[in-house]
């Protein structure tokens, strides 16, 4: 049951969200799992868990990962690879069969609101453009314009 919020309530236990995670280009899961590792750095942090050059690390399984975000470890490693690429976590393998060393990254003040390649992307704006030339594939639009069950055209800013 739900309780409402009075001026003495408790918080129940939370993770912060940075705010540059608001409009930062990448998934939703991605973002959460940021907070997740976020959560794990501060611990490493507190227990001193420091590298040789004092930069705080912590190891955290791919697989446990997942348990922990009721998601498939292939949606992890996806997640991981956005974090990576949008340069807000570095991996440093430990040998086969051991998990990596994991380095939480904050973007420079300066960055601000760029995307990963250093362009400014507006909400509701396209990130990833075609360069091949050929229209993008559409399950929306078919092809097929002798099938008149499917053959709807649905334009981005439309709706059925």
């Amino acid at each position: 049951m739900s309780k409402y919020m009075y001026e003495h309530t408790k918080m129940p236990s939370y993770l912060p969200m940075p705010r540059f995670l608001l409009n930062c280009p990448i998934s939703n899961t991605a973002k959460m799992l940021y907070i997740r590792l976020l959560s794990k750095a501060q611990l490493s942090q507190k227990n001193r868990w420091l590298d040789g050059q004092g930069r705080v690390y912590f190891i955290y399984p791919i697989h446990q990962m997942a348990a922990d975000m009721n998601k498939s470890e292939t949606t992890i490693k996806d997640a991981m690879k956005e974090l990576v690429k949008a340069q807000l976590l570095e991996k440093i393998p430990e040998g086969r069969g051991r998990p990596n060393r994991l380095y939480i990254l904050f973007p420079n003040e300066e960055q601000g609101q760029k995307s990963a390649v250093g362009n400014p992307t507006a909400v509701g704006q396209k990130s990833v453009s075609n360069h091949g030339g050929n229209p993008s594939p559409s399950k929306y639009i078919s092809n097929n314009r002798n099938n008149h069950l499917r053959d709807y055209n649905y334009e981005e800013e439309e709706s059925f």
